[in-house]
């Protein structure tokens, strides 16, 4: 009884209201990142489309809540606790960056007999961590990118979101068996939220 009481005294100390750890917005400054090549998109970047969402200036009345996770071959739901949660307003810009990237190169689930010609990237599961950076790394759109972590469980918050349309992208990944050091990819989901409304139950999987 003296363990278990110590222990749950703990975690209240590690968790004591903190938004982090409670997958809420914290409004903080995107992850560092690696020097890495810049995105290769066609579409033009244009500012004003993301002047509504600039997140300094821009604090909206919506908030944006849901579950991130990833469900294998086996049915097992699969959470990446604690991990980065980034909102991204939707443009043609943007768009074409979740297509390109996320949606078709942001899985790395290797099997045992894949292609030996695989680079190390994406047998170590690196890939959609650098996918995801890919973004992050684009200073003309750090003003408008919002984040937060996800809970034990995968829930996230967004409060004082800003009406508009965005992509929700986040990396999940996991230790998998054999000689396969990692597995997993990129979960992303499209939400569209007006001003004051609530928007939650958003599904964010792959």
């Amino acid at each position: 009884m003296i363990i278990v009481s110590i222990a749950v005294v703990l975690i209240a100390v590690l968790l004591r209201n903190d938004p982090v750890a409670l997958g809420q917005d914290t409004q903080a400054q995107p992850p560092a990142v690696a020097s890495l090549p810049s995105l290769s998109i066609q579409a033009p970047f244009i500012e004003q489309e993301f002047v509504p969402y600039e997140k300094k200036k821009k604090k909206g009345t919506a908030s944006i809540s849901g579950q991130a996770f990833i469900t294998k071959g086996n049915k097992e739901v699969r959470f990446q606790p604690g991990g980065d949660v980034m909102l991204v307003p939707k443009s043609p810009y943007t768009r074409e960056w979740l297509e390109k990237y996320v949606q078709k190169q942001g899985s790395c689930v290797v099997e045992p007999s894949a292609d030996p010609t695989l680079s190390k990237d994406e047998k170590e599961c690196g890939l959609p961590h650098h996918i995801f950076a890919l973004l992050v790394n684009d200073k003309r759109l750090v003003p408008y990118l919002r984040f937060t972590r996800a809970s034990p469980t995968g829930h996230f918050w967004f409060n004082k979101v800003p009406p508009g349309r965005y992509f929700i992208v986040t990396v999940i990944t996991w230790e998998a068996a054999f000689n396969i050091p990692v597995s997993g990819g990129l979960a992303w989901a499209s939400v569209e939220a007006e001003q004051g409304e609530q928007v939650a139950n958003v599904m964010v999987t792959r």
